[in-house]
């Protein structure tokens, strides 16, 4: 036996053979593993674009997306099922990684995460016991809204009056500006569709994606040689002069953004319109960037008043106007800060009295509420800012420092040789409140801004503040009180008081602000004009 093992062992004939059959074995093991493969990546891809067309289709029936994405698999392929469908909010935020852009069970639901599994059977698997493969795809689509409403704050149309709004353009561009009566009267009944403001700052600036054109920083320059641009007639000439006064004076940059900010949720066009004046006066002011502007104002004869205003950043850098189509953005005026010194020529027994008044307004604010398509309507929630006036000095440093508390040293009312005044006092007007604003479709087309809070507040505000000062009153260098002296004194105030609340009131709405006030004013109403839904992820 052992010999006839050696002789098998040394025997070397039929060894192709067998390497043979083993190749085989190794080749048909290969080619049934491929033949398997190729069939789950086949129906791993169909899976995967079946995902994307149920996705898109249920994104385009947020009503009923179930039963869409569900016609879908039994039209393309009833073997798929839905391992699971969910409605909910799509960001495309650059800065969130894909997986955090999608929301499920927002309230405002914009898009559709639909998951499908499929079971595919192996043709050679099942030799080593695995039948079959589950494969699971996911696909995110969105839809963009369907319905936007589009609204400013702290705007104001104002009656056709050049001279203080030639000394606040004249202030932020440092160069002087002149406009006529008619062509002031031009801008703030003047107004524009912002696509063709978009379109052609896209042109100008080669940016055809609109969310790109927006987060760009421009001049104020560029923005307003579109704004000539996309005007016509006697509005044009005069943004075209106000253009070269920026040329020659002080070209500030802004972000598109810090003006007008879009939802991501908005495609399309927009259908909104704004009031010209509006635009400019918004984008001066903020790059301007809390610039002290020295005004010199009329006011009633004989009295003389100088005029320092600063307007800061809008809160958290809000935009001015907004297109939403939920509450998610808000809209806020800057914040004001005003002082006003108004003086009397030499009053019989007195002397020359003045008036030194701080006016401070914080930002007030506006978001939208609701909409409704059906009624063509749309409601803004809205609040004033609280505002606050005082007698005092302040320096021109702490008045454009909007970042620290105005700090105020007592009035100089009244400063002889034989009597010396000094006077104080603050009131604080607080906010209306949160207050429910609805636009019809006429007060929409017609651009009608309603406006929240009081209008009496500032000449009442003016009187008590006058009535209530407290006066510290030093005759020859002592503290002397003189009898009947503070009644003559609050007389003079007062006087002095009510032709001021008409320069405040006409400072104040030149800037689109009010004390115990703010304005909201409609831009448009989106129904209907959403583009079609798309594949997100």
């Amino acid at each position: 036996m052992i010999t006839l093992l050696r002789e098998l062992v040394r025997d070397t004939r039929g060894g192709v053979g067998a390497l043979s059959v083993l190749v085989c074995v190794l080749v048909l093991s290969g080619s049934a593993a491929a033949i398997d493969a190729s069939s789950v990546y086949f129906h791993a891809r169909a899976l995967q674009g079946l995902a994307d067309t149920a996705a898109v289709s249920a994104a385009g029936d947020l009503a009923r997306p179930a039963q869409t994405a569900t016609r879908v698999l039994e039209i393309k392929n009833p073997n798929a099922s839905i391992g699971a469908l969910e409605v909910g909010e799509y960001r495309p935020d650059p800065a969130l990684s894909l997986a955090d852009r999608f929301t499920p069970g927002a309230s405002a639901s914009n898009a559709v995460r639909v998951v499908l599994e499929e079971e595919v059977p192996l043709f050679f698997g099942q030799v080593l016991g695995i039948p079959s493969v589950r494969l699971r795809k996911s696909a995110v689509a969105t839809r963009p809204a369907h319905e936007a409403a589009a609204f400013s704050i702290g705007s104001r149309l104002l009656s056709a009056e050049p001279a203080l709004a030639n000394a606040l353009l004249s202030g932020l561009t440092g160069q002087e500006i002149a406009l006529t009566a008619v062509g002031y009267d031009g801008l703030v009944r003047s107004s524009l569709e912002l696509d063709a403001l978009l379109a052609d700052l896209g042109d100008s600036l080669g940016e055809a994606d609109r969310t790109s054109l927006l987060g760009r920083e421009i001049s104020t320059r560029q923005l307003v040689d579109s704004l000539s641009r996309v005007t016509d007639g006697q509005t044009s000439v005069t943004l075209r002069s106000i253009s070269v006064s920026l040329d020659q004076g002080q070209d500030r940059r802004l972000r598109l953004d810090s003006l007008i900010e879009v939802s991501p949720l908005v495609a399309g066009d927009l259908h909104a319109r704004v009031p010209v004046w509006d635009i400019v006066l918004a984008a001066l002011g903020d790059a301007a960037n809390a610039e002290t502007i020295t005004l010199n104002a009329d006011i009633a004869a004989p009295l003389t008043a100088t005029v320092r205003l600063s307007i800061g950043e809008r809160e958290q850098q809000s935009p001015w106007l907004t297109v939403e189509s939920k509450d998610s953005i808000v809209v806020r005026t800057a914040q004001i800060r005003l002082h006003v010194d108004v003086a009397t020529p030499d009053l019989a027994g007195l002397g020359r009295v003045r008036l030194p008044l701080y006016a401070e307004v914080a930002s007030g604010e506006a978001s939208l509420a609701s909409i409704d398509c059906r009624n063509q309507t749309f409601a803004v929630t809205a609040n004033s800012g609280v505002a606050s006036l005082a007698l005092g000095e302040i320096s021109t440093s702490r008045l454009s420092d909007h970042s620290r508390t105005a700090v105020l040293s007592p009035a100089p009312i009244l400063d002889t040789i034989l009597l010396r005044v000094r006077g104080s006092a603050r009131i604080n007007v607080g906010s209306s409140g949160p207050t429910r604003l609805q636009f019809s479709k006429s007060e929409i087309q017609n651009l009608s801004p309603k406006t929240i809070g009081s209008g009496n507040l500032l000449a009442s505000s003016l009187d008590s503040l006058t009535s209530s000062a407290t006066l510290d009153i030093q005759a020859l260098g002592l503290g002397v009180s003189l009898a009947g002296l503070p009644s003559r004194i609050r007389t003079a105030l007062l006087s002095i008081a009510s032709p001021l609340d008409d320069l405040l009131s006409s400072l104040l709405d030149l800037v689109g602000v009010g004390i115990g006030e703010a304005d909201v004013r409609p831009a448009g109403l989106l129904c209907g004009s959403g583009a079609p839904p798309r594949l997100a992820a």
